[in-house]
């Protein structure tokens, strides 16, 4: 189990697309809190922590199968070095139905929705690759520069690892 364990988290981090760290800007995903509000990452990036995105969204099972990980992964470092915040891609009028999914599979981590068009085409210019689907992440160093691109499942493990190397 040990040995598929570190299979898993080789082939997770040769799908991931390492980035060389820039100074750029916090990208402007035109999100929105739960209240409608206009709302950023740049509340979480660049304060000096790691900061995983997941962009999730509903009727996503691997999201749902991801979520337990990540949770754990932000549970574990959110007081030390690394927060997780999410994006859920099903926009406003999604609300009631985004609530339902968080009651039914709790997340400990900040989410925002988006609006899947503008989202896209922001993604695409912040991480000089399409937006593939969900989940994907982006994490940022504690600097706030984008530094790994994942489209798919990531685990706890392979995520210590990447920041333990970098």
């Amino acid at each position: 189990m040990k040995a598929l364990r570190l299979l898993i988290v080789i082939c997770l981090l040769a799908v991931s697309t390492q980035l060389p760290a820039k100074e750029q800007p916090v990208p402007d995903l035109g999100l929105r809190d739960f209240s409608g509000q206009p709302a950023g990452l740049d509340k979480h990036v660049g304060k000096g922590k790691w900061v995983l995105v997941m962009f999730w969204g509903l009727n996503c099972p691997i999201c749902e199968r991801n979520k337990p990980d990540i949770n754990a992964f932000h549970d574990a470092h959110k007081d030390k070095d690394a927060e997780v915040v999410g994006v859920v891609i099903n926009g406003m009028e999604s609300k009631a139905a985004i609530e339902k999914a968080i009651q039914r599979q709790p997340l400990t981590f900040p989410n925002y929705i988006a609006e899947l068009g503008l989202m896209a085409m922001n993604f695409q210019i912040a991480a000089e690759e399409p937006f593939r689907g969900t989940p994907t992440y982006w994490l940022f160093n504690p600097k706030g520069e984008l530094v790994a691109v994942n489209p798919g499942p990531i685990r706890k493990e392979a995520l210590e690892n990447f920041i333990a190397t970098h």
